[in-house]
């Protein structure tokens, strides 16, 4: 006979005798793992009081639910509808008045339908309100940023590409929001000295300003540069910007950190100079896509004694040019030189002889350097801590030990399409800290060096072998077993690869991006295992995998409820395979050209039932085979249609090609 509970014990829950400190100490650990916090408040009633108070931040997928998911959570203070493709002035009353207290930031960059009189309503009911993102919001003009300017206490306000916003709407926030203290106006092309001028002169608190691409001149540079707490500022592709312009900075600028002139092709090194008796506090400097590096532009340099972060990308520079830079006063900790024209061996090691508390060097397709280049930098700069060079294709195999015996705290190393063999991956198995390390289209590594870094990386967590074809399952399958926190891997046209990698890497739990592309021999076993074992996947590309079929899209519909992006291109997945990836309710973005097939009917329940697709890539055929107003609902619905013109490789039956929208709407 069953013994029964006395009666003062009966109800009792030794859960809801905990603290609430403690419950929200154990939610702060399990925050990595959406999963875990799930699990943990449908442990019981008192956990699932405890997370709703807990949570903070929110990233709904869909608009249609935010009423229900502010009802649960009472104190969110940052809103991320990045995900939402159409959020409506209707919605953001909602957030206005369930977050009036609460809501700190909230991030609009990638969705539309809201207006001026939505904004209004954030702007006057969350008075706590501290940054907005409106990036991409096109359609936005004046009377937004005059709803904006209501919300007094901003103080970072993102406007990236909206090209309809003028100076009088700037003004408005300028006016209004006096407490401003980061403003990014990238792309906003009817904004010009005006507007910047008015931001300079009524926000002065303001210390992180972007201005790429503004048609502006050297008018408003004089009062941005009186700002007294300005930090950084990003001039990216202000083509009035000359060396005239620059020579207001003679007048100073003490506080000016970061500056940013790339593709600024009017600047010399006349302008400058001029930074040195103005900026003299200046630590990173980006002149990337600029004039030339001449020994000129240099030395007009040398001064900086603060300066660590020089970026010059895609410059052509000159021998000269490189020496002088080697012998500044200042101790560069960064030095980015990617696609740079005129880089040698004589040159690269004048740098790093003298710069030896370098950090992070990218010397991406500097295509004259050689052993001698790596034997300096490795000689010299042992602190490394990420090394960037893919296709340096005159770096010998011998050169590439070198890294793996001379920098042991690298932590990413970007070595595609290089000489780089199992013996070079050996000695870089050294590296204990790496967590990315890319060697795509490597064609000397085997499954032997992947060995060596699965026995010495544990810590890794990014790994890219796109197109390194003597891969096989040997080498995936040590990675998996060495490298237990693996959270993406790519294994694109690695032709031997089959199943038993895809098992082995099941055990990744971790694991949110798998590009398989061109894995022929994968089938829907190996992707089942995946399917169950990573529920963290977000990624998945096995375009060109045609043993992937129905039988694995079960599998991703039933454990895989947080993939956002899927493509299935090529393939052998049917009508009946895509309609059960519409219980993924994350499914946003999906790619299916060239499915055998699919027909325009299974296409259209389909696309009906998952409701949450803000992407899906087609061939242009099925324009016209599914009914005209079935897209327009779709994009009504905030899903964006991308048409690829390519012969369809598909038999369509002509009589299942005339549908009735009636037939399909639910």
């Amino acid at each position: 006979m069953k013994k029964q509970k006395p009666d003062n014990l009966r109800g009792f829950n030794p859960f809801n005798q905990l603290p609430q400190e403690i419950i929200f100490t154990i939610l702060d650990l399990l925050n990595s793992n959406p999963l875990d916090i799930k699990s943990f408040s449908l442990a019981c009633k008192s956990f699932y009081a405890a997370e709703s108070k807990h949570r903070t931040s929110l990233k709904p997928l869909r608009q249609e639910h935010l009423p229900s998911i502010l009802s649960r959570y009472p104190n969110i203070g940052h809103l991320h509808l990045t995900r939402c493709s159409r959020v409506s002035d209707t919605c953001l009353s909602f957030v206005s008045h369930a977050c009036a207290s609460s809501l700190r930031s909230i991030d609009l960059s990638r969705t539309h339908l809201f207006s001026a009189s939505g904004l209004l309503g954030l702007a006057l009911n969350c008075n706590n309100l501290v940054e907005i993102d409106l990036s991409n919001a096109t359609e936005l003009k004046d009377s937004a940023m005059a709803a904006v300017s209501q919300a007094k206490n901003l103080e970072k306000l993102w406007l990236a590409r909206c090209k309809s916003v003028t100076d009088l709407g700037v003004g408005c926030v300028a006016v209004g929001c006096r407490k401003l203290k980061s403003i990014c106006l990238k792309w906003c092309l009817g904004v010009g000295d005006l507007g910047v001028g008015l931001l300079a002169v009524k926000c002065n608190h303001i210390c992180y300003l972007d201005l790429s691409y503004l048609p502006i001149t050297s008018k408003c540079l004089s009062p941005i540069l009186k700002l007294q707490h300005l930090e950084e500022l990003v001039l990216e592709g202000c083509f009035g910007i000359d060396d005239d312009s620059l020579a207001v900075l003679k007048h100073g600028c003490n506080s000016l950190k970061s500056l940013d002139v790339s593709s600024c092709q009017n600047i010399s090194h006349n302008g400058l100079s001029s930074l040195v008796s103005g900026a003299v506090g200046l630590q990173q400097l980006t002149l990337a896509h600029g004039s030339r590096v001449t020994s000129s532009l240099a030395d007009s340099l040398k001064k900086f004694s603060m300066l660590q972060s020089v970026k010059v990308d895609g410059c052509l520079i000159s021998y000269d040019g490189l020496k002088t830079i080697g012998n500044w006063c200042a101790s560069l900790r960064e030095l980015s030189l990617s696609k740079c024209s005129g880089v040698t061996d004589e040159g690269l090691s004048s740098i790093v002889t003298k710069h030896k508390d370098l950090r992070k060097l990218d010397i991406t397709c500097c295509r004259k350097i050689t052993d001698v280049s790596i034997s300096c930098i490795t000689n010299s700069c042992n602190s490394l801590t990420s090394l960037r060079m893919e296709s340096c294709t005159l770096v010998s195999r011998e050169a590439f030990v070198l890294i793996g015996q001379r920098c042991r705290l690298l932590e990413e190393l970007d070595l595609t399409d290089n000489e780089i063999d199992d013996k070079g991956l050996k000695y870089i198995s050294r590296c204990s800290q790496l967590s990315n390390l890319k060697l795509g289209i490597c064609l000397n590594i085997t499954d032997e060096g992947l060995i060596h870094i699965g026995r010495g990386c544990s810590k890794l967590l990014e790994l890219d072998l796109y197109r390194s074809v003597e891969i096989t399952d040997s080498g995936i399958i040590a990675i998996a077993q060495g490298c237990p926190g693996l959270e993406m891997i790519n294994i694109a046209y690695c032709k031997d690869i089959t199943d038993h990698s895809l098992l082995s890497l099941s055990k990744c739990s971790r694991l949110k991006t798998l590009e398989s592309r061109g894995c022929s021999l994968i089938t829907s076993l190996g992707l089942t295992a995946v399917a169950v074992g990573c529920k963290e996947l977000t990624k998945l590309d096995v375009k060109k995998c045609p043993n992937i079929d129905d039988a694995g899209m079960l599998p991703l519909a039933h454990f895989s409820q947080n993939l956002r992006q899927i493509n299935l291109s090529h393939s052998s997945v049917t009508d009946i395979g895509l309609l059960s990836l519409a219980g993924i309710s994350c499914l946003q973005n999906i790619t299916i050209l060239h499915l055998k097939s699919l027909t325009p009917t299974g296409l259209a329940a389909v696309l009906l039932a998952c409701g949450g697709l803000t992407k899906v890539k087609l061939q242009a055929e099925f324009k016209w085979l599914l009914p005209h107003r079935l897209i327009e609902h779709l994009e009504a619905r905030g899903c964006t249609f991308q048409w690829r013109d390519k012969v369809l490789q598909v038999e369509l039956d002509p009589k299942c090609w005339k549908l009735r929208l009636e037939d399909l709407m639910p």
